[in-house]
């Protein structure tokens, strides 16, 4: 029987004649459809109809995450009695509460004493909102089980790792995203089974590369683009099994040995100038239109052992997906970003161990919650935040099962009325600021747009840096060569090239450097991270294009913006030309 009659009664009378059509974007003004296979989902899962296009409701989600980008706070301490102030996601303007870490995981506080009594006369999202800005956030999402780690976003297991969002596995990973049961690398994206790497994005199981893009199994090379199992090679692309190249021409041993002895890469001119000529390279190389791997009866891009899926990137091992990204082990989803280990999940993310969840942001492990944040092992709850293993909670208030029911009956009848049940958060709500979060990444505004939209924008912070009692260096100032560089720079601030902040070497960033003979970096670390995403946006988004291969002139789908003139081939006749 029905646990929420009236509730399910309004949306049967949406649902019922449902038929596909298309339907114009609010928020961009593009029409975009609502197809046979979406509407059997929103009857599955017992959701309207989103208003929003997939685009629109992508940035919404992003918008409510912060770990593209390793950004941080310091920020007071709100636990009672505490004075110090904790590395956060939130600065000390941001209204929300932080607890310390050990204060939060602890059971010296109960996420129910904030509870509230729910309104049916006021709109749920202004009650949600006022509920988040009551009850503790925790600092950075982060693993109790990664050992020095203070400056890290999320992540799990990680030990010594620094400027790194969500690092798995990893170790001694200095500046960068989602490095992958890799070890001493510095200022990476993407990588797998990486150790003694620089500035590498999307590499798989390579060895002392540098600078190197969408590779694998490749050692000791520098300027590698879309290789495979190749050693020993420089400024190259779409080589297969090759040694000792050199801007894919073939040398000898000793040809190459002594080519790339006379290249001084510790010095910041020959730097710029091998990136220039790899940057020219790159605009000649062949890209595989897609990426995917076994994705059977699926339209996406960056699918790997996938079946049934659409609209869907970066999305291992899962089947039946619709709209979502960067995911794994999922079954039965829809508009899901950021996702483990899930089913019957829709409009959500952050979320890992779920099933039957709805609207929903940074959830571990629960079962039917609708509306709920940083809620972790929970069940049956709705409209609540930061609760721990409880049960028939709505607005973090305890309620008996059946007393439970009927308010939430009563609650989602009117929000349906109200429009408001079937859309994520608004934006407006979002704790973290428009530019500080992934949607700034993938869907970037300035900031007139952003206040415009009536969105969460902050003012940039001044670094509370005490310049005075540092010897401070201007770009120009710093050695241009790593052999001129002495110690004493790891007592000195430099300023960003670019935005002028302050910034310091660690003693792992300088022997590092050293070892690998690269110049010391005058732009901010924040900086270098955006980049390495602005150099990511030309070949992947989270969006499919409708082009032609300039092979043979294939109608396909492909990763890449036309727009780009990019060498993007159709599968067959990439394979003729590349492996």
């Amino acid at each position: 029987m029905s646990k929420t009659p009236q509730f399910d009664k309004a949306l049967e009378e949406i649902l019922t004649n449902l038929k596909p059509h298309q339907r114009t974007c609010p928020q961009c003004g593009s029409v975009f459809d609502v197809f046979s296979e979406d509407i059997e989902f929103y009857k599955k899962l017992k959701v309207p109809p989103p208003t929003l296009c997939p685009h629109c409701r992508l940035q919404r989600r992003l918008g409510w995450r912060i770990n593209f980008l390793p950004i941080f706070y310091k920020k007071s301490c709100s636990v009672p009695g505490h004075k110090e102030k904790v590395i956060a996601f939130y600065s000390e303007q941001n209204p929300v509460k932080v607890y310390d870490d050990d204060y939060y995981l602890s059971d010296k506080w109960d996420p129910l004493s904030f509870g509230r009594d729910y309104d049916l006369q006021k709109p749920f999202f202004e009650q949600f909102n006022q509920l988040t800005l009551t009850v503790p956030h925790q600092t950075l999402h982060k693993d109790p089980q990664s050992i020095g780690c203070d400056y890290v976003v999320s992540g799990v297991s990680a030990k010594n790792c620094y400027y790194v969002g969500t690092p798995y596995f990893s170790e001694n990973i200095y500046f960068g995203r989602v490095p992958f049961h890799s070890k001493d690398c510095m200022e990476v994206l993407w990588v797998e089974f990486c150790e003694q790497c620089y500035e590498g994005i999307n590499i798989n199981r390579c060895y002392n590369c540098n600078f190197c893009y969408e590779s694998s199994n490749c050692l000791d090379s520098y300027f590698l683009y879309d290789c495979r199992n190749c050693q020993h090679c420089f400024a190259c692309t779409n080589l297969r099994n090759k040694k000792y190249y050199f801007f894919n021409q073939s040398l000898s041993k000793e040809e190459y040995q002594r080519t790339i002895k006379e290249i001084n890469l510790g010095q910041k001119s020959v730097l710029r100038e091998c990136r220039k000529k790899f940057e020219q390279l790159l605009k000649d190389a062949v890209r595989k239109n897609l990426t995917n791997v076994k994705a059977e009866n699926s339209i996406g891009n960056d699918l790997k052992g996938c079946r049934d899926c659409f609209q869907s990137f970066g999305v291992i091992n899962s089947e039946n997906i619709r709209y979502s990204a960067s995911m794994d082990d999922c079954r039965d989803v829809m508009d899901l970003f950021g996702a483990s280990n899930n089913s019957f999940c829709y409009e959500s993310t952050g979320a890992t161990g779920l099933n039957k969840v709805k609207f929903s942001a940074k959830n571990r492990t629960g079962l039917d919650l609708e509306y709920c944040s940083e809620c972790n092992n929970c069940e049956y709850c709705f409209g609540c935040f930061g609760l721990k293993n409880k049960k028939y909670c709505v607005f973090n208030k305890q309620y008996k099962e059946n007393d439970y029911w009927q308010l939430v009956d009563k609650i989602k009848t009117q929000m349906l009325k109200n429009n408001e049940y079937g859309e994520f958060f608004p934006l407006s709500m979002s704790s973290f600021p428009y530019q500080d979060s992934n949607a700034q990444i993938e869907f970037p505004l300035t900031k007139e747009k952003i206040l415009k939209n009536n969105w969460h924008w902050q003012e940039e912070i001044p670094s509370d840096i005490d310049l005075t009692k540092f010897e401070v260096l201007k770009p120009e100032q710093v050695p241009d060569d790593i052999a001129d560089v002495r110690n004493d720079i790891l007592d000195k601030v430099i300023l960003c090239e670019k935005t002028g902040k302050p910034f310091r070497i660690t003693k792992f960033e300088l022997e590092f450097y050293r070892q690998k003979n690269l110049p010391l970096p005058i732009v901010h670390p924040l900086e270098r991270i955006k980049n390495y995403f602005e150099y990511c946006s030309f070949w992947h988004h989270f969006k499919l294009w409708q082009t032609h291969c300039s092979k043979c002139g294939k109608k396909i789908h492909a990763g890449y913006d036309p727009a780009k003139k990019f060498k993007v081939y159709c599968e067959k006749c990439y394979l003729k030309e590349v492996v």
